[in-house]
């Protein structure tokens, strides 16, 4: 598992190839083709010798296994797959993730990717994304070619999102996500001075102003989205959605978002106002940390958490939200989430009413390698 206090992994065994997710997955993709996807990776360079391992403190076990793979790229891979990874590491799972998602080929040499994480708070896993889970990311953007690679965000306010990064969160408390970020080769960029544009999207039907979003997101290649897996008192879950409410200006979240009187009227105004304001976010690549998942209480402490040890790639929002949530459901957790099925959630229905991705479980395709209840996860996702 991951310890909670430090990001670091503390070496829960690993499964083999041979499980019924791994089968489920060739049969899933044509015989040559699927041999030479598992075998295969992202590729792009040799491995800096100061890269950073699981724990972001030493040499890495995760890109120096990855090679363009042979079975196609990035492009062909279906919108609504979902890739489910539990290997003997976090970086070995966002390896192995990437790998099964045939690489990050949409990266052109030179080309600049950034990085959203979810750092709501100077707090460890599971309400944030791991120093490890966003280290590897940073090491095998760099791998694949990616001239300038950016970690961008601003934090839940009144925090100052340099505080939040500067907090020792990493390797039992001894260096801050910062360091980690910068050594794993990118670059930290706090949002809270920079310059914000008016976005109006014509399916944000509940917003009556524009909404403000960061102006970067014009100026880099690639977008990728890293959020956690966790519970949320207001919007029920966050994930990949909710996520990216950390990129909307704090004047749009307490003036327009959280406060506003209607909401006591009408208590799904929120849940439906998270889903529209992706409208104005375009990742290619959603990457989510589910080394830990908070399962009850998010998206702060207190509350429950479980050893999920998993990470979970999609192109597609909604598929990993829905994914996502069949998780908590397969694990257990809070009743407002294992009260209904996955495709009946507010923000979930919404974001398929706006047409932000799949729209309903015959869309989504699991590929699991590890994961030996993807089965019960499966279950989870099919029931409407």
């Amino acid at each position: 598992m991951e310890d909670r206090r430090s990001g670091r992994w503390s070496g829960k065994e690993r499964l083999d190839g041979t499980t019924t997710s791994r089968r489920r997955f060739l049969e899933t993709t044509a015989g040559a083709g699927a041999a030479a996807l598992l075998g295969a990776a992202c590729g792009g360079g040799e491995d800096s010798p100061d890269a950073l391992d699981a724990a972001g403190d030493g040499p890495g076990d995760g890109a120096d296994v990855l090679d363009v793979p042979e079975a196609g790229t990035f492009d062909d891979i279906p919108q609504g797959r979902v890739v489910l990874v539990r290997a003997a590491t976090p970086a070995a799972a966002v390896a192995r993730g990437i790998a099964l998602m045939n690489g990050l080929t949409f990266i052109r040499p030179g080309q600049s990717v950034l990085l959203k994480p979810n750092m709501t708070g100077p707090i460890p896993p599971p309400d944030t994304t791991s120093c490890a889970v966003l280290a590897e990311l940073i090491r095998q953007c760099n791998a694949a070619g990616a001239g300038e690679v950016i970690v961008a965000e601003r934090t839940f306010g009144p925090l100052h999102t340099v505080d939040v990064f500067d907090w020792p969160l990493c390797d039992e408390g001894s260096r801050s996500m910062r360091e980690v970020i910068e050594e794993a080769g990118a670059v930290f960029r706090p949002l809270d001075d920079e310059p914000w544009d008016e976005v109006s999207p014509a399916g944000a039907v509940d917003f009556d102003e524009p909404i403000l979003v960061p102006r970067i997101l014009t100026e880099v290649d690639h977008f990728i989205n890293v959020p956690a897996l966790k519970t949320h008192n207001i919007a029920v879950f966050t994930m990949s959605l909710k996520n990216l409410f950390g990129f909307v200006h704090p004047d749009t979240r307490n003036g327009i978002v959280h406060g506003d009187p209607r909401n006591a009227d009408d208590p799904a105004r929120e849940k439906r106002m998270f889903a529209q304001m992706n409208l104005c976010f375009h990742p290619v690549l959603n990457v989510m940390d589910g080394i830990l998942a908070r399962t009850t209480g998010g998206p702060t402490p207190p509350g429950d958490e479980a050893e999920t040890n998993m990470v979970l790639f999609s192109k597609d929002r909604v598929a990993l939200d829905a994914v996502g949530l069949a998780v908590l459901r397969q694990v257990g957790t809070e009743f407002n989430i294992e009260s209904r099925p996955v495709w009946e959630q507010i923000q979930l229905a919404e974001a398929i009413r706006v047409g932000i991705g799949v729209r309903g479980p015959d869309e989504v395709e699991l590929v699991g390698e590890g994961i030996d209840e993807l089965a019960e996860i499966e279950a989870h996702l099919r029931t409407v």
